[in-house]
């Protein structure tokens, strides 16, 4: 039966049931590396759970992404993260830094480099190693397998790695020896032409991995499998004139422990199948097969592990369409199903355990930028939960854990008792600013039923216990965030201010927003006055830049401590008492701003000591605001450090009201959510994630925690958005 399905109409028909950053699942077969002109697909157990996860390389950047898979049965897709290398020609998983866990690694024949990558925390990135070896010049192709024989005794696998760029002969093959420390050259031996298409793959089920690669040669191109078990190449089976340019894939469609290859060649119709014989025991050959016609052009092979056998997946054409073959390796493959990709292109193809999963592209895009699942429903399969990948953008996860360590490498004090409070002086600048300690406690969020102004979503009242921190003694100023906005003009600074040297450069490594092209102050003054119109997600980069430069963990306020100090210990609401009339005394807001910020701490300030809590500049928080989320606290006999982390890229939280309300927004309990429309005129082009020109009244003040998160609650802080608003 053959059944064609529309993927754009099935995936807006999931549109509402599915969370986009979930695939049902709880286990991929994708045990072999796909290689497409920009992308490498794998997979592998990178945080030693017994799932298999799932990686997707972009070639061009050296970046890649990771899908986690998660208890539930699902696939969580974290933030890009970095190889180290652009360029990537060669890419290989393997147990390659920790026996119990697979690693990455990537070989760039432009940057002449081979790296490793630790993907064990979906949190946290680790930071790429470059593999140091005399090999030769050009790596285009790495597999990570053993090498030497020995596996009971060499846990970590070795590296066959392929290079271009050699003379008097351009390709060679280099086998390195992982100890644990480093990765020694065995021998180099030629080859007659490029090594591509390499994965580690046994000819045999429960038989080890061997070496799987194609080599183009004069004739066209030629399949080796090949085995180093005294660390020399030793051939085990060979396929000679393939087309030039071929691919392959491989399975198990008879049922037999013995595979079979299936080879093709993109943008032909025809599929030559070799199964794997063994003639005696041991000894492996691929015999003769059969070649079948499709029909139209095949752009790429994946074999689907499914309950009721091995099937294909192919996709036609550009990727336009994929078909779903049953095939038993003898008889030609026999259509069940086609999806069409009504606006994207297919790239690529994951098993699960009761159906696949499907990559796609837009036309005319680099890289992958969607998923979507299809689980088996009778005889076809549906369509499931779908979403999409995460960003090839650049960030800087991977600074947060030397940020990390130089924070706990500096005292902090042991308890409230010694919190005091403090002006800083950020290294290499000639400015500072100040803290002010707001000691652990408990209170009651939001308003009373009968409070003037109050909205619904200021309650239910509910009971809240807040830890020690510390909190900016003022908002923000220009002084301070120009700095970190204008990182060249922050840099000529240090030679004429003392300064440090490590943490400038880490501080530089973290993301910086581009120079607007008009002035942000929009003539309202910067000396000593609130900075403005930053997005939350640029607010939370000052706090992570500020850590970094300084050595203290910023970020940040959540709603509840915003409150918490704002209140001071009061329960009216103002600070002062119910009398609206004394908020000139306090604050600037519609009624004596002169419709724009003023300087800060020209007002006086609450008992805690915090100028301009009310008015002035609007404050982010790091919430996701949510009407009803007083509701699930109210639930709770007491609320610990409540913190509604962010979901969807709007609205976040903003506290305080400014200059430009009137006095009803600027209660201690009133609530407010961003809006997308802040940030409808553009600062600069292309279109900036960093300002919201049209909220010239958001800004944002800083704390620091008693206690210091873990590094990877860090970054939860520091990119706490689902988007760059």
């Amino acid at each position: 039966m053959k059944i064609h399905l529309s993927f754009a109409v099935t995936a807006a028909a999931c549109l509402c049931a599915v969370a986009p950053t979930r695939l049902s699942a709880e286990n991929s077969s994708l045990d072999f590396i796909y290689e497409t002109p920009r992308e490498f697909f794998g997979s592998g157990d990178f945080d030693g759970d017994g799932r298999t996860d799932l990686v997707i390389v972009d070639k061009e950047s050296g970046k890649f992404r990771l899908g986690y898979q998660q208890g539930a049965g699902g696939f969580l897709w974290v933030d890009c993260r970095s190889s180290g290398i652009k360029g990537i020609a060669g890419f290989g998983i393997g147990k390659l830094l920790n026996p119990k866990l697979d690693g990455l690694v990537f070989a760039s024949a432009d940057a002449n480099q081979v790296t490793l990558q630790d993907a064990a925390n979906p949190t946290a990135p680790g930071k790429p190693l470059t593999v140091a070896f005399t090999a030769g010049l050009g790596p285009n192709t790495v597999v990570g397998l053993d090498i030497g024989g020995g596996g009971a005794d060499r846990p970590l696998n070795g590296l066959y790695v392929g290079s271009i760029f050699n003379s008097p002969d351009p390709c060679q093959a280099t086998l390195l020896r992982n100890d644990g420390a480093e990765f020694a050259k065995l021998a180099d031996f030629p080859l007659p032409g490029p090594a591509v298409r390499a994965n580690r793959i046994s000819l045999k089920t429960g038989q080890p991995g061997l070496l799987c690669i194609l080599v183009t040669e004069e004739s066209g191109s030629a399949f080796r499998a090949e085995s180093f078990p005294a660390g020399k190449e030793t051939l085990v089976a060979s396929v000679a004139g393939l087309p030039a340019g071929c691919d392959y894939a491989v399975g198990n469609f008879r049922a037999s422990p013995l595979r079979e290859f299936i080879f093709y060649k993109p943008g032909d119709t025809k599929l030559l199948v070799r199964p794997v014989e063994e003639p005696a025991p041991g000894q492996f050959q691929l015999a003769q097969g059969a070649t079948f016609d499709l029909g139209q052009p095949v752009l790429r092979v994946v074999t689907l592990d499914q309950s009721g056998g091995q099937k294909l997946l192919v996709i036609f054409g550009t990727g336009e369409k994929a078909g779903l073959m049953s095939f038993d390796g003898v008889k030609a493959p026999e259509p069940i199903q086609t999806i069409a990709a009504t606006n994207d292109l297919f790239t690529c193809a994951a098993a699960l355990p009761n159906g696949f999963l499907l990559f796609s592209q837009p036309a005319g895009g680099k890289f992958s930028t969607r998923y979507q699942a299809f689980n088996a429903a009778g005889p076809s399969y549906a369509a499931a939960a779908f979403g999409s990948l995460a960003s090839l953008a650049d960030n800087d996860n991977i600074t947060i854990q030397d940020i990390y360590a130089r924070i706990v490498a500096k005292p902090n004090p042991a308890d409230q008792a010694q919190m005091k409070p403090y002006t800083n002086a950020i290294p290499g600048t000639g400015v500072s600013y100040a803290m002010v300690p707001i000691p652990g406690g408990e209170f009651i969020m939001g308003s009373p039923e009968g409070e003037p102004g109050r909205k619904p979503d200021e309650g239910p009242q509910h009971k809240v216990k807040i830890s020690p921190f510390w909190m900016g003694q003022y908002e923000v100023t220009w002084n301070e965030y120009e700095l970190f906005m204008y990182p060249d003009e922050e840099r000529r600074t240090r030679a004429n201010v003392q300064t440090d040297a490590a943490a400038d450069q880490l501080a530089d490594a973290v993301t910086h927003p581009s120079k607007p092209y008009v002035e942000m102050s929009f003539g309202m003054g910067k000396d000593g006055f609130p900075a403005i119109s930053m997005t939350h997600h640029a607010a939370n980069k000052y706090c992570q830049w500020l850590s970094a430069k300084t050595g203290h963990f910023y970020r940040l306020p959540t709603e509840a401590e915003w409150e918490y100090a704002c209140r001071a210990g009061t329960t009216t609401t103002y600070f002062w008492g119910d009398d609206a009339s004394k908020l000139p005394e306090y604050a600037w807001f519609e009624q004596n701003s002169d419709f724009k910020y003023q300087k800060v701490g020209k007002k006086k300030p609450n008992p805690w000591g915090l100028y301009d809590i009310y008015g002035n500049v609007v404050e982010w928080c790091l919430d996701q605001y949510d009407p009803a989320f007083y509701k699930e606290c109210a639930a709770n006999s007491i609320v610990v450090d409540p913190w509604d982390k962010a979901t969807k890229p709007y609205p976040h939280a903003v506290r305080g009201g400014s200059w430009d309300d009137e006095a009803v927004r600027l209660r201690s309990a009133a609530r407010r959510g961003s809006e997308r429309g802040w940030k409808m005129t553009d600062p600069q082009l292309p279109k900036s994630i960093w300002y919201l020109s049209d909220a010239q009244w958001v800004g944002f003040r800083i704390v620091r925690p008693l206690k210091t998160p873990s590094a990877e609650q860090m970054q939860k802080y520091w990119t706490s958005g689902t988007e760059r608003d």
